[in-house]
């Protein structure tokens, strides 16, 4: 089993030929941008020693999102499948990959903004309904949060008793109990 990967951001450079020389190591990535992000060049994170660029320009195609502060660093949303090469499949929240299938710890530990997620619990049940189930995207777009905090909060509001996760094609979905 290989531990979390932490990402370690190496740079913000105009284009990828800049970029090129900074990354070394699996977790490594340097953002591209000219005027707004434009991309997330990684070094994937499960150690296969591949480079590859992630979009973040919605002009320029299917396009990941991108957020970031000084306090919770860099997340990208949503999840990196992979489709060639290793076929790896992770995410990127808060500065760390979270890699599905190489580590058996539940998925998004908060140990280090447990605080943060409980905060967040009473601004979702005020945006859960007892009538129709949210997808948690549109609950994180609605209350300008990271969609990884608000789907682990709403899992632990699950967990509590006060909310329930849609099944089937509604998974990612709540409902306030």
């Amino acid at each position: 089993m290989k531990k979390p990967v932490r990402m370690s951001l190496k740079g913000i450079v105009s284009s990828r030929a800049e970029a090129e020389g900074l990354i070394e190591v699996p977790g490594d990535a340097v953002l591209i941008e000219r005027g707004r992000p434009r991309w997330l060049l990684i070094n994937c994170p499960c150690g296969c020693g591949e480079t590859y660029p992630v979009n973040l320009d919605p002009a320029a195609g299917k396009a990941w999102r991108i957020y970031r502060n000084e306090k919770q660093g860099i997340t990208i949303f949503p999840s990196i499948w992979r489709d060639t090469g290793c076929q790896a499949h992770y995410i990127i929240w808060r500065n760390r990959f979270d890699l599905f299938g190489f580590d058996s710890t539940e998925f998004g530990q908060p140990e280090d903004f447990k605080n943060e997620l409980v905060a967040l619990k009473p601004t979702l049940l005020r945006h859960l309904s007892t009538n129709d189930y949210r997808s948690f995207v549109d609950i994180a777009d609605q209350i300008d949060a990271i969609p990884w905090d608000v789907l682990r909060a709403c899992t632990e509001l699950c967990k509590a008793g006060h909310a329930t996760e849609g099944v089937g094609p509604n998974r990612g979905t709540f409902l306030k109990i």
